[in-house]
C-alpha cells in the first residue's frame, strides 16, 4: 500500500496552538563508555546557552524470589538533563536515548526541528551512538481551558464519547486512547484523549506520540527526513480529531 504522507501539505496556521510540550525520543546503542563526570565537562562547554544540568537517575527494581515482594536498590545514573535558562528547552544526554523538548510556549516547527538536530549532532559526537532502535515525535496538547465551567465535548471532538444507552448518567471522567498504523510506512500513532483538572481549571488534553520501532545504522540515515514525515502524521491527526470550533479558539 502507498504511503500516504505528504510533507509539502500546508495546514491551518494555529496562532494560539495549544501544544504544552513537544518531544523528540530517540533510543539508540551507544559505542563509548558511560563518564558521566566527563560528558558533563563536555556540556558545559559545548553548552553555555543550556547552564542547569541535573543528573538523569533510574531505580533498580527486583522481585524477591523469597517474599515475592519488590526489592528496591540505589539509584542507577543512566544521563544528564540539560535546560536552557528560561527552562522552556530541555534536553537529556542519556546512555542509551537522546530526549529533546520543548515547553509551553511554543514556537514553531523551524525553531524546534533546528535546535533538537543541533542537539543530536552534539549527542552524536559525545556519545557516538551505533544504531537507532526507536524515533518518536510525540506533542501534547490542551484545549479549552475552563475555570468552573462544565466542557461539552462534543464540541471540541469530532468523535466524543456516547453515554451508555439507557442511562442519563453525566459523564465525570473521559480516557480514550487509539493505537493507529500508518498504511505503507514504519509508522504507528498513539492517540490519548483525556480531561485533566488542576485546581479550579478543566481541559481537554489531545496526546499525539508518532513513532517508529525499527533498527537504523546512525550513519546511514537523516534523522531530518523522518521528523517531517511524523510531524505531517502528527498533523494530520490533530486536524482530523477536532472540530471547527475548537480550531476556531486556536487563532
Amino acid at each position: 500500500m502507498q504511503s500516504p504522507i505528504d510533507i509539502k501539505e500546508q495546514f491551518p496556521h494555529l496562532p494560539r496552538a495549544p501544544i504544552v510540550e513537544a518531544v523528540l525520543d530517540l533510543r539508540v546503542v551507544s559505542s563509548t563508555e558511560w563518564d558521566e563526570s566527563s560528558l558533563r565537562s563536555q556540556l558545559e562547554e559545548r553548552l553555555p546557552d543550556y547552564p542547569k544540568h541535573d543528573t538523569v537517575q533510574e531505580t533498580e527494581v527486583q522481585l524477591s524470589p523469597k517474599t515475592g515482594t519488590n526489592i528496591i536498590k540505589d539509584l542507577v545514573h543512566v544521563g544528564l538533563k540539560c535546560q536552557s535558562e528560561d527552562s522552556l528547552y530541555v534536553v537529556q544526554f542519556n546512555k542509551d536515548s537522546f530526549v529533546f523538548s520543548r515547553l509551553k510556549p511554543y514556537e514553531d516547527w523551524g525553531k524546534f526541528s533546528q535546535e533538537a538536530l543541533r542537539l543530536w549532532e552534539i549527542y552524536c559526537e559525545l556519545l557516538e551512538p551505533t544504531e537507532i532502535g526507536r524515533i518518536g515525535l510525540r506533542f501534547i496538547n490542551c484545549l479549552a481551558t475552563r475555570q468552573g465551567q462544565k466542557i461539552e465535548l462534543a464540541d471540541y471532538y469530532k468523535k466524543p464519547p456516547l453515554p451508555i444507552e439507557g442511562l442519563s448518567w453525566p459523564l465525570s471522567g473521559y480516557l480514550h486512547r487509539d493505537v493507529l498504523q500508518v498504511p505503507g510506512t514504519s509508522y504507528s500513532v498513539n492517540v490519548i484523549k483525556t480531561v485533566q483538572r488542576i485546581q479550579q481549571e478543566t481541559g481537554l488534553l489531545l496526546d499525539i506520540d508518532v513513532f517508529m520501532q525499527k533498527s537504523l545504522n546512525c550513519s546511514e540515515i537523516r534523522i531530518s527526513k523522518y521528523m517531517d514525515e511524523m510531524r505531517w502524521v502528527k498533523n494530520k491527526v490533530f486536524f482530523s480529531s477536532l472540530t471547527k470550533k475548537a480550531l476556531e479558539e486556536c487563532k
